[in-house]
């Protein structure tokens, strides 16, 4: 597998985090995809994934869709060749993106054309393009064409908080930043996140602590290096959002999905 991160142009800086594009075969295994508190715009130009859900059954993705915020693995798999080319949103810009509130997909793989109309031509453009600077290129003036907003200030400072303490800060900080009332930040949240800001700050505190134990660092160590209670508030987070114990990833190679998506996006 082939994988690559670009950054955005300084004039959408403020709604891009990274461009990334994914190139190769797969297993054909499901891998999991775990909440990081992002949203993404996934344009397939090669085969869509499969996505397996809880029941048991399975469905291929839409050529392109939008990811909104999870909390919880979603499983994807694919095998053909692949050819996905993404534009990962910061945390507070889904709304000013698309002209939509993040909560109404939030826990969604949505068609991105029942949210902005039919993207097959680009995921053809795409196909087409003869190297990695041009299918960015096309990322991005699509994006433009969009004539997006801009997040709410308030809301960004929070997100950069809540990131800048690895998910520590509490609510009533975040209400002192803002100059908001609880129940303001949190509406203000649904709208530019799609998440309250309690459950980024859980799923931030949660993405730090998925890395520090797959780098080996000892699960009682990482729990207060990571700002829980104890390793026994640790494991009911990683229960909560992704359905196994730290432990898991003690011995967890991750293929390329996971590797890719786990803390760094998710969706395709």
């Amino acid at each position: 597998m082939r994988y690559l991160e670009v950054a955005p142009s300084p004039r959408l800086a403020s709604l891009v985090e990274r461009y990334w594009i994914l190139e190769g075969t797969g297993s054909g295994l499901p891998e999991p995809v775990l909440p990081d508190g992002r949203t993404e715009l996934i344009f397939h130009y090669g085969k869509p994934f499969t996505r397996h859900k809880e029941d048991g059954t399975s469905e291929a993705q839409p050529a392109a869709l939008f990811a909104g915020q999870i909390t919880g693995p979603v499983f994807l798999s694919h095998r053909l060749p692949a050819g996905v080319a993404s534009i990962r949103l910061k945390p507070a810009a889904a709304r000013a993106a698309l002209g939509i509130p993040a909560s109404e997909f939030t826990g969604q793989l949505a068609p991105l054309a029942a949210i902005v109309g039919d993207a097959s031509y680009l995921c053809e453009r795409l196909a087409e393009a003869t190297c990695d600077a041009e299918r960015i290129a096309l990322l991005e003036e699509w994006l433009v064409a969009r004539q997006p907003g801009h997040p709410r200030a308030e809301v960004e400072a929070a997100v950069t908080t809540i990131f800048g303490t690895g998910g520590t800060v509490t609510v009533e900080r975040l209400t002192a930043l803002t100059g908001l009332g609880r129940r303001q930040l949190e509406r203000n949240f649904h709208q530019e996140v799609g998440l309250s800001p309690k459950t980024l700050a859980r799923i931030v505190r949660f993405q730090r602590a998925v890395r520090l134990v797959r780098r080996g660092r000892p699960l009682g160590e990482v729990a207060l290096a990571c700002g829980f209670y104890d390793q026994a508030h640790m494991a009911l987070d990683f229960r909560r959002l992704a359905l196994a114990p730290p432990s898991a990833c003690l011995n967890a190679e991750g293929g390329a999905l996971s590797t890719l998506l786990s803390g760094g996006g998710v969706g395709s």
